[in-house]
């Protein structure tokens, strides 16, 4: 996927799928619960309106997985995500 169409694949995306993605970026994975901790956060108050909630946060994440952005496996601890590299 070119630059451009990426940056348009991202303009479409939900705030909280944007948020799940801007806290995935900079960690090797992490479960639901550390992900719904962190968007807990003042840092990402702004862009995570309501993925503090479990519900909202699971589509937002579950979008990105159909669209081939981050994986989810499930193991100890419940779900892990992870940012889909390259």
């Amino acid at each position: 996927m070119s630059g451009v169409a990426l940056r348009l694949e991202m303009s479409a995306l939900s705030k909280n799928a944007q948020c799940v993605l801007k806290i995935l970026e900079s960690v090797e994975s992490l479960t639901t619960k550390e992900i719904l901790e962190i968007a807990s956060t003042n840092e990402y108050a702004e862009l995570c309106t309501d993925c503090v909630g479990g519900d909202a946060f699971v589509a937002a994440a579950n979008q990105l997985v159909e669209k081939g952005f981050i994986t989810k496996k499930f193991g100890k601890g419940g779900y892990r995500w992870k940012l889909v590299k390259g």
